[in-house]
């Protein structure tokens, strides 16, 4: 396709065709499929992201959203010379309202650099996990995104009041502004929210605020079991401790800890058992209390709990997070490695990994697995490393039939085959596993709606037929 007419007519906006930036911006960190972007696009408000897809809307050329490109299932990967719509030019604090505790950002914003703003003011945007420095609100808001605090605070969902979005025809919507309640119909921001910028670009999102829990307040702890029934008893005993809030609750099996310990990070633990649980958590108590006191003998009481140590500064709260948060990082190092990213009830977390475990050792016994992740929302991640002597080729073929086997039993135990990552590319012949044939074709509908050519992200999540 010529696109000498599109870029002429877009030359006010930064554009680029070097090799090395359709390289970079086409692709996400899944790192499976090459980019194979025609244009990158770097528009700095809403008005230009409008004026990009009207003009690609008019010449029937398909467009990638692309934002922090954190993703691992291929949402944002262009791979059949779309445009490349990067929202990183945007990245600013449009409005702050302090007393009814909301921000108004342009989507490009990366996470943490919103924590950052936000923290002298004594707030949080409370979506939190390992890759905000390098994530955006916008991609936070296409994929859902959960992450460490969700058992507390809940998903991206949650904290979104309003967005601005454009849909692939150059419309512009505004959706709900600032309003906490707003009873007139359909809430249609929610729409967008986890739709994988299928049904339209956000370019701005009011956000709302929580009250940072004081450093004092919080504490941080790490556990050994000697098995995941083990855990799950001693997690159950936490969320029924009256007066207790639970922040986080993460698990890691004895074989990731490992990995970790070859990035130079220290466990505290004496002789770790075959899992790790790491918890944060708050109590009303004075230290030495007697209920303090009775607290902490009830935690050690629970059977198959091995060893307990609680942090006894900021910075040890730090190393302790550390033991699960570098865990993905010390896996893939040097490493061909295949990840899945699954949930389930968390009443049935403890037959899942028993069943997905018994299946592993049957019929993957060569694999090394993974598993690590989120107790407290039955977010479970599974890297599987490729071994020793094996081609990737060989490899592949045999995770085809892994995946298959995992995502049965997550459907079984009716689970979710992508918790935190979406679908995009990867996960689409997956999503009959988690979703009905009726909420597929409501899917269509509704991109049929938005975006009847099919220009915006097209093939991600599920192909328009």
């Amino acid at each position: 396709m010529d696109l000498a007419p599109l870029i002429s007519e877009l030359a006010s906006i930064e554009n680029s065709t070097a090799p090395e930036v359709l390289a970079e911006f086409g692709k996400d960190w899944s790192g499976t499929m090459e980019s194979r972007a025609s244009l990158v696009v770097f528009p700095r408000s809403t008005q230009e992201v409008s004026a990009v897809l009207r003009a690609c809307h008019a010449r029937g050329v398909a467009v990638v959203p692309s934002g922090g490109r954190t993703g691992l299932s291929g949402g944002a990967i262009a791979a059949h010379g779309e445009v490349v719509l990067s929202l990183t030019k945007m990245n600013q604090v449009r409005h702050f309202d302090p007393q009814g505790m909301t921000v108004a950002v342009e989507s490009g914003m990366v996470t943490e650099a919103l924590h950052q703003y936000l923290e002298p003011h004594g707030l949080v945007w409370p979506v939190d996990f390992a890759s905000k420095g390098s994530s955006t609100v916008g991609g936070n808001i296409a994929t859902n995104a959960g992450g460490v605090n969700v058992i507390y605070r809940g998903s991206t969902r949650n904290w979104v009041l309003g967005l601005t979005v454009v849909l692939m025809n150059g419309e512009v919507l505004k959706l709900n502004g600032a309003l906490e309640k707003n009873n007139t119909g359909l809430d249609l921001k929610h729409l967008f929210i986890g739709s994988e910028g299928t049904l339209g670009v956000v370019t701005e999102a009011i956000l709302k605020c929580a009250s940072i829990i004081p450093e004092n307040k919080r504490q941080v702890g790490l556990a050994s079991f000697e098995s995941f029934e083990s855990l799950l008893e001693f997690f159950r005993t936490l969320r029924q401790t009256a007066g207790l809030e639970l922040y986080a609750f993460e698990c890691l099996t004895n074989q990731c800890l490992r990995e970790v310990e070859r990035l130079g990070v220290r466990s505290p633990l004496q002789n770790p058992g075959e899992i790790i649980g790491l918890f944060e958590f708050a109590i009303p108590f004075v230290d030495g209390s007697p209920d303090e006191e009775a607290f902490f003998e009830k935690l050690a009481s629970v059977p198959g709990a091995e060893d307990i140590v609680l942090a006894q500064s900021p910075r040890e709260k730090k190393e302790f997070w550390a033991v699960r948060e570098r865990v993905a990082e010390s896996v893939l190092l040097d490493s061909y490695v295949h990840q899945q990213d699954l949930s389930v009830p968390v009443e049935n977390l403890l037959a899942y990994v028993k069943a997905i475990e018994k299946k592993y050792q049957e019929s993957f016994s060569e694999f090394e697995v993974f598993i690590f992740g989120h107790i407290g929302d039955g977010n479970l991640h599974i890297f599987i490393r490729k071994p020793a002597g094996w081609t990737a080729e060989r490899f592949e073929t045999f995770c085809v039939e892994s995946d298959r086997m995992l995502f049965e039993e997550t459907a079984k135990y009716g689970g979710s085959v992508s918790a935190e990552h979406g679908i995009g590319i990867h996960k689409k012949p997956a999503l009959a596993y988690s979703r009905t044939p009726e909420e597929i074709r409501i899917f269509r509908d509704l991109k049929r709606v938005f975006d009847p050519k099919n220009l915006l992200n097209p093939g991600k999540i599920f192909d328009l037929v």
